[in-house]
């Protein structure tokens, strides 16, 4: 099995679909807790959210004239939707019910580390280099930076929180490298919807075991929540994950999960006027930094003549790929 790989493309491209990918994602958040404050069951939520971004998906590429894959291809990409999109989203909602959103952004950032993991794991790929993972290392502190500040070191009621953290971190490390293995030139229209009919289904299997009510109320803010969360986060969202995770890989792309809590950082100063102190400016210091030190070109190893080095696998390949 060969290593995934991205093809080329523009460095600025990638880090404007970064920042508008962890804008979007970043402001999903408050928009959810919105309707679950109005008494919408969160696990209702995001299943009902899954199956309303399926119907979307489907109907835009059933308009979009098109070509629909092979059976066995949309089973591939239900397969990845459910471990990538419902293996990510299914326990962040269980976990915040005990947990604070800083908890889950610090656990969450630990994806781009997971799929250089994965990568090095299942395509026996070259080690990262020292300023590589310095980065990721960097990134990683700041959003812990970020997050203690904003949520002041609040409790974690339930440990277990913190393992349904982990199994969607690792979800959304594991999925984007499957995705860049099994769809190396992006994912269709008809994959995206299959990927989010396979979220449903997880969501619609778990349902019973999770939910508390099976009634969503019809208030302004429960609705508003559904389409936002749906149409913005999921079908617009994950459109643009696929993307990155096309042009710049899997390791890149993750780097969403290091922009998540500056977004909150600074929707909550300019919309709620919350305080800007030294542990939040530490923090965004070390998130731009850790930013500019994962965009800085890797340098590609000068290419073999035949027979040399035979046997040498994948072990040159950059794991950071523009």
């Amino acid at each position: 099995m060969s290593a995934p790989s991205a093809p080329a493309g523009s460095p600025g491209i990638g880090m404007g679909l970064l920042v508008v990918l962890g804008i979007l994602w970043g402001s999903t958040f408050p928009i959810v807790r919105m309707g679950i404050d109005a008494g919408a069951d969160p696990f209702l939520l995001v299943t009902v959210d899954f199956l309303l971004a399926a119907a979307l998906a489907f109907l835009v590429a059933a308009f979009s004239r098109s070509t629909r894959p092979p059976v066995r291809e949309l089973g591939i990409s239900a397969g990845l939707g459910a471990l990538m999109i419902g293996g990510i989203n299914i326990p962040l909602f269980w976990g915040m019910q005990f947990a604070t959103g800083g908890a889950a952004a610090i656990v969450y950032a630990t994806a781009p580390a997971i799929s250089l993991l994965v990568l090095f794991l299942l395509h026996r790929a070259a080690r990262p280099s020292a300023l590589r993972l310095g980065g990721l290392a960097l990134g990683i502190a700041g959003v812990l930076a970020l997050s203690l500040a904003a949520s002041s070191g609040g409790p974690i009621t339930n440990d277990w929180a913190l393992v349904a953290f982990g199994i969607g971190a690792i979800c959304q490390g594991t999925g984007a490298v499957l995705l860049a293995q099994y769809r190396p030139h992006g994912e269709g229209r008809w994959g995206q919807a299959a990927q989010f009919s396979g979220a449903a289904g997880l969501g619609l299997a778990t349902l019973p075991f999770l939910a508390r009510s099976f009634a969503l109320p019809a208030s302004p803010a429960v609705v508003g929540s559904v389409l936002y969360f749906a149409l913005v986060s999921m079908v617009v969202g994950y459109t643009l994950y696929f993307e990155l995770v096309r042009r710049t890989g899997p390791v890149s792309a993750n780097l969403v999960t290091f922009l998540n809590p500056v977004v909150a950082l600074i929707v909550g100063v300019l919309a709620f006027g919350e305080t800007f102190g030294t542990a939040e400016l530490v923090g965004l210091a070390l998130v731009l930094v850790a930013l500019v030190l994962l965009e800085l070109p890797v340098r590609h190893p000068r290419p073999e003549r035949p027979g040399e080095n035979a046997g040498a696998g994948l072990g040159a390949r950059p794991l950071l790929r523009r």
